[in-house]
């Protein structure tokens, strides 16, 4: 159906669809990744983002510590660490309105990189078959 998809003003073909897609997807929401980052994780969660943002800006695919850092601003964004009262989580958390229109927003960017992820999962054929196809 699609020939190519366009990302960082560079053609792919559909075999790099996944990868591509979450590299799409952090390019397009970047300021709202950052934003969402401070806001739910302050200092730390605003340095977080801009650093997957900056290393995936010109590459090809996710290294393994890349995708750590997209795995943590995941976390983050799911409100996996609010109960730990000693983690900065928890005091950025409990000082947002929950009535918030932002709480929305945080929710479909979050859904939207957990999906991005998981897609890009699909780009990683296990060795056995890698070995199979060649």
């Amino acid at each position: 159906m699609f020939d190519s998809i366009s990302v960082h003003g560079t053609e792919r073909s559909p075999a790099d669809a996944p990868c591509a897609r979450l590299l799409a997807f952090v390019e397009e929401h970047s300021n709202a990744l950052r934003q969402a980052a401070e806001l739910l994780a302050g200092r730390k969660g605003a340095k977080l983002a801009a650093s997957i943002v900056e290393d995936l800006s010109d590459a090809k695919c996710v290294s393994r510590r890349c995708r750590r850092d997209l795995e943590d601003l995941l976390d983050i964004l799911a409100l996996e660490n609010v109960d730990d009262p000693d983690r900065e989580e928890a005091a950025c958390f409990a000082a947002i309105d929950p009535a918030s229109p932002v709480i929305e927003d945080i929710c479909l960017l979050t859904d939207g990189l957990r999906d991005a992820l998981a897609l890009a999962d699909t780009d990683h054929r296990p060795a056995s078959r890698t070995r199979i196809a060649a």
